[in-house]
C-alpha cells in the first residue's frame, strides 16, 4: 500500500467526487479512480459505495479514512515543524444562511492572517445545508435549529432578532420582506418567520429581498423597517430598534461539515478559530447555549 495512493483516497472523501479530488491534486479524474482501483485491490475490498449525495466511503473506507486522515496530520505537523513548503492549500468554500458570511469578514480575515496559506472563497448559497450536503461548499455558517445527522459541526451561539429602523425615518416607514428566492431555498425557517415571506410578502405589496446584505442594506438606506439579527443592527448607529426581541424568532449559530468526511487539518484550524472569535464576539450580546 503506498502513501500516495492514501493520499488520493483522502481527498476523494474530502473533496466528495473524483472530478473535485483531480482539481486539488493536479490529476485528471482518471488517475484519480485508477490510484483508488489500485488501492482497492491491494486491500481486496471497495472502498466506496454510490449514494444520493455522490459517493461514500464502505465500512472498510470509513476504517481506512481514520488511518489516513490520522497520517495525513501527523505529515503536516512534521512539515511545518521542519519548514518545509507544503502543497498548494485548496480554498475553503464557505455558505452561509441568506449570505449571512457577510457578518464575520472581519474574523476571517485575522485567521487568513495567521494562516497565510488558505485561502477562503465565499459562496452566494442561500441554503448552506443544502450546499455543504451536496459538496459544494466544505463549511456552513448556518442558522438552523437542528441540524441534519448528515452533518456535524459546532454550535456557536443563539442569536436573537428584533424590528429595526432608521433613526431619522419616521416611525411608520413601510415593512420590508423576503423574497421568493429566499423562501424556496429556506422554506419554513422559523427565524425566517420574523418578516413576511414569499406570497405573504407579495400579497402586502412590501419590497422583498432574498439576501441578508440585501435587506440590511435597505434598512441602513431607509427603505423600510425590517427584522434585523440584534448584533449587527445594534452594531450600526444609524438604526435603532423599534421593539424588543421575539424570543421565537431566536436561532442557534451553527459551522457545519459533512459528518461522514473528516475536515482537513486547515478546515479544521478554521472551525476552531471561528468558535473561538464568533463566541467572544457574539456570546456577550446573545443568550448562551
Amino acid at each position: 500500500m503506498e502513501w500516495s495512493d492514501l493520499q488520493v483516497f483522502l481527498t476523494a472523501v474530502r473533496a466528495g467526487s473524483y472530478t473535485a479530488a483531480g482539481r486539488r491534486l493536479n490529476i485528471n479524474r482518471t488517475t484519480v479512480g485508477r490510484r483508488i482501483e489500485a488501492l482497492e485491490t491491494a486491500l481486496g475490498m471497495a472502498l466506496f459505495d454510490d449514494s444520493p449525495f455522490g459517493p461514500v466511503p464502505t465500512r472498510a473506507g470509513k476504517r481506512l479514512l481514520v488511518t489516513a486522515d490520522a497520517m495525513d496530520r501527523e505529515v503536516a505537523m512534521m512539515l511545518d515543524e521542519l519548514g518545509t513548503p507544503q502543497r498548494v492549500v485548496e480554498p475553503i468554500r464557505i455558505a452561509g444562511s441568506a449570505g449571512f458570511t457577510t457578518e464575520f469578514l472581519t474574523e476571517l480575515l485575522a485567521f487568513q492572517r495567521e494562516n497565510g496559506d488558505c485561502p477562503i472563497e465565499l459562496l452566494s448559497e442561500l441554503d448552506p445545508l443544502e450546499a455543504v450536503t451536496h459538496r459544494r461548499a466544505d463549511l456552513a455558517i448556518a442558522m438552523v435549529r437542528n441540524p441534519p445527522l448528515r452533518l456535524s459541526g459546532v454550535q456557536v451561539a443563539i442569536l436573537s432578532q428584533a424590528p429595526y429602523a432608521r433613526r431619522d425615518r419616521p416611525s411608520d416607514v413601510p415593512s420590508l420582506g423576503w423574497g421568493f428566492e429566499f423562501d424556496a431555498a429556506l422554506p419554513a425557517g422559523h427565524w425566517a418567520a420574523a418578516n413576511p415571506v414569499g406570497e405573504a410578502a407579495q400579497k402586502a405589496g412590501l419590497a422583498t429581498f432574498n439576501t441578508w446584505p440585501q435587506l440590511k442594506q435597505a434598512v441602513l438606506s431607509g427603505f423600510g423597517r425590517a427584522v434585523l439579527w440584534c448584533f449587527a443592527a445594534d452594531a450600526e448607529p444609524s438604526l435603532h430598534r423599534l421593539a424588543p426581541p421575539d424570543p421565537r424568532h431566536d436561532c442557534p449559530l451553527w459551522l457545519l461539515h459533512r459528518a461522514k468526511s473528516p475536515p482537513s487539518p486547515t478546515l479544521n484550524a478554521l472551525i476552531a478559530s471561528l468558535q473561538q472569535t464568533l463566541g467572544a464576539r457574539l456570546l456577550p450580546q446573545t443568550r448562551v447555549p
